[in-house]
């Protein structure tokens, strides 16, 4: 009898531990498939304006050859815009194409579509990463991303698992400024030839200079620009 006894408080310590195991086992999957939060972004401005060639170029921020900018919420999440050239180049938005939450972006390839009046630009993605939200306002409004491209035009959150390699690919401080005057240099000698009413007096392009070209000659400079489809960081 006393053996049967120590035999069954024996079994029912093992099933006391498994019940116990299983438990901690559900709780640390359940913690797993919990989703991580997205940062959130303050859309205030970024400090006091700072302008380069005319063009608008907030410090904070990692600017990418294709004119798209990534502002660091988090140790692996950005938030992307437009840059204040590629605004002025895109000139008028009346549709918008986002990527979807989920999507797998690469940096350098084309992430988003902008179009009016049958023109048709792509901006690429700054960094690597999964798209993890994305600015719901611009389904509503999406000229938003050109009259407020720093702020609340801002255009989708990507989680990079690699984005301090990313961040090295991409411009900021001084170098930014140097590629921002050496941009509005280029396309200084690309509008020279055209007609009077892309440039204003002093030799300035008009803020609203894209809607002065002819489609060809804007698809020309939207490639040689924004670099949606080269692929490269």
């Amino acid at each position: 009898m006393a053996a049967l006894l120590a035999l069954l408080t024996f079994a029912a310590f093992i099933a006391l531990d498994w019940a116990i195991n299983v438990r901690g086992a559900e709780k640390a999957a359940g913690a797993e498939a919990a989703p991580v939060p997205v940062p959130a972004l303050d859309a205030a401005p970024l400090g006091p304006p700072v302008y380069v060639a005319g063009y608008e170029l907030p410090e904070p921020l990692h600017y990418h050859r294709g004119h798209v900018w990534a502002r660091v919420l988090s140790p692996d999440v950005v938030a992307v815009g437009l840059d204040d050239f590629a605004r002025r180049l895109v000139g008028r938005v009346k549709d918008l194409e986002l990527p979807a939450v989920g999507a797998w972006l690469r940096q350098g390839a084309a992430a988003v579509k902008t179009g009016a009046e049958g023109r048709v630009a792509a901006l690429v993605a700054p960094v690597d990463g999964k798209v993890v939200e994305v600015n719901a306002d611009l389904a509503r409004r999406p000229t938003l991303a050109v009259e407020d491209p720093y702020g609340h035009g801002w255009l989708y959150k990507v989680r990079s698992p690699n984005l301090a390699e990313n961040l090295r690919n991409l411009l900021s401080g001084r170098l930014a400024q140097r590629w921002t005057e050496d941009a509005r240099e280029q396309l200084d000698l690309r509008l020279m030839a055209l007609s009077g009413s892309v440039l204003q007096d002093g030799g300035a392009p008009a803020r609203d200079f894209a809607q002065h070209l002819d489609d060809a000659e804007w698809q020309r400079l939207v490639e040689t620009f924004l670099l949606a489809g080269q692929g490269e960081p």
